[in-house]
């Protein structure tokens, strides 16, 4: 699930890799939109080598080539679980476009609602979009099948479906199953770390976007910098402690106008914390946020880009190297 326009649709990956979607959330069941003549028309794109139509260009997953048809194993776990990727694979096999099987990564976003309004942000923060009991009905349905379920929002800490789902006895009855979180990272209090700590979690993602408290203040309008930094501190406290097993912990930095300078003190930071990091591009122009439309600022990014590249190796070096590219093809249209 992803917003789109002020509404929730239904997405076979992420919206900012994609061009076509299943549906809008509440037009259908869940189940229906799964198999809708959208997603059977993605399907047919795809068993038939036309992927770019489907996705765009700049894809990482599409790029690294690191995710096709030949990558796919079977994941152990209840005899539910296992025998439903069998029959994916089956079903990919045979270039299904209407499948029986159901699918294994849930992204969901109950709310749009969220604490903060920061600048870039494309979203419509309405209460309207909120995902409907039912909804969660139909999500629970899928949890057997599943590896993994990530919550977004808005900011998902807000919605108390999530706090009611953290304690749910069919959450604690699946043993493959695991969660994940993307969060601004401010509202993780006692009560939801202590639920966290009963589950099994795969990773958090923490929307930071700054290295300084002023850049901080002025992305969100907030000055809360420093509480997100100790909140930080908890969830990394809680990882190494985790009865159920230990987590990833991401760092997360939009490259725009407003913070590109700090990215290499970004760097540094998550470096200091032990932590790894997700770069992004800015979705659309909101509050002329674009930095990679700037033509007058491509000389002091490609800088900024080369020194963070020259203090960072491995996956991070990659997403880094992703950015820089994004501003190739950018100088190039100018």
């Amino acid at each position: 699930m992803d917003e789109y326009q002020g509404q929730i649709v239904a997405l076979p990956c992420c919206l900012s890799w994609i061009r076509r979607n299943f549906g809008r959330i509440g037009s259908a069941r869940l189940q229906d939109l799964w198999n809708s003549p959208e997603a059977q028309n993605i399907r047919r794109l795809l068993s038939s080598g036309r992927q770019n139509e489907v996705c765009q260009p700049n894809c990482p997953y599409f790029i690294s080539g690191d995710y096709g048809e030949g990558k796919l194993r079977i994941i152990d776990g209840p005899s539910e679980f296992v025998a439903n990727q069998e029959l994916n694979l089956q079903e990919i096999r045979e270039r299904r476009t209407i499948l029986r099987s159901q699918p294994m990564l849930l992204k969901v976003v109950p709310t749009l609602r969220c604490n903060l309004r920061c600048t870039m942000c494309f979203q419509k923060h309405t209460k309207s979009a909120d995902i409907t009991q039912g909804c969660w009905k139909e999500i629970e349905q899928l949890l057997p099948y599943a590896r993994e379920i990530i919550f977004q929002g808005g900011e998902v800490t807000i919605h108390q479906h999530l706090s009611d789902f953290l304690e749910s006895e069919l959450l604690h009855n699946l043993p493959q199953l695991r969660i994940s979180l993307i969060t601004n990272g401010t509202m993780l209090d006692i009560a939801l770390l202590q639920k966290l700590s009963r589950v099994k979690i795969n990773s958090i993602i923490v929307s930071l976007n700054a290295a300084t408290k002023e850049t901080y203040a002025h992305i969100t309008g907030k000055d809360i910098f420093d509480s997100v930094l100790q909140n930080l501190y908890k969830l990394i406290e809680l990882s190494s402690k985790h009865p159920l097993g230990s987590f990833e912990i991401f760092l997360s930095f939009v490259v725009m106008r407003s913070n590109y300078r700090e990215l290499p003190v970004f760097l540094r930071l998550a470096h200091q914390l032990g932590l790894e990091v997700k770069l992004l591009e800015v979705i659309g122009n909101r509050n002329g946020e674009d930095i990679f439309v700037r033509s007058d600022r491509h000389l002091e990014l490609q800088k900024v880009l080369e020194e963070a590249a020259s203090i960072t190796c491995g996956e991070t070096r990659v997403q880094v190297e992703r950015i820089h590219d994004i501003l190739r093809v950018n100088q190039i249209a100018f």
